[in-house]
């Protein structure tokens, strides 16, 4: 019994430490883990951007821009998925995830705009007054590059 007793004991110790380490490795919401949804979501609304850029030129067709407007869409929703399933574990992390969250829903809302207004059953039409609407969406993907831009600059993500 008593060397039943010990393995017992050793392979609980082993577990404990296993518990232990996976623990210590799961994702927190430091800059370098957030570097890779914050370039992401980044690429995305650049994307969306020019294909408004390309729609408002008349280089390509609404169905095209839409589509490209509503796949940066789902991007940006795996970003902010991954984001989400940080744990923060100092109130500065929390800050900065809380942040970085913000940032991705105001990059959502604009890239939403864009993919509605792209979308060839909008009713925005390619005279001026279309123009004009698709120009007020890509001012809004503007306003949303730039705030992430800010938020990344202040996190240290380049």
């Amino acid at each position: 019994m008593s060397n039943a007793r010990q393995f017992h004991g050793v392979v609980l110790t082993l577990l404990l430490v296993l518990a232990a380490l996976l623990a210590g490795c799961s994702q927190r919401p430091s800059a370098d883990a957030l570097e890779g949804p914050a370039k992401e979501v980044s690429s995305a609304v650049r994307a969306a951007s020019l294909a408004v850029d390309l729609r408002i030129a008349d280089s390509t067709t609404a169905a095209a821009a839409s589509t490209t407007a509503d796949d940066m869409l789902g991007d940006v929703e795996s970003a902010t998925d991954h984001v989400h399933r940080l744990s923060a574990q100092t109130q500065e992390e929390g800050m900065l995830r809380n942040d970085v969250l913000g940032a991705f829903s105001s990059v959502s809302r604009a890239l939403l705009h864009a993919r509605d207004a792209l979308s060839p059953t909008s009713g925005v039409s390619d005279d001026a007054q279309g123009r004009a609407e698709l120009s007020t969406v890509q001012a809004e993907l503007r306003v949303a590059t730039d705030q992430l831009d800010n938020l990344m600059t202040k996190a240290g993500i380049q």
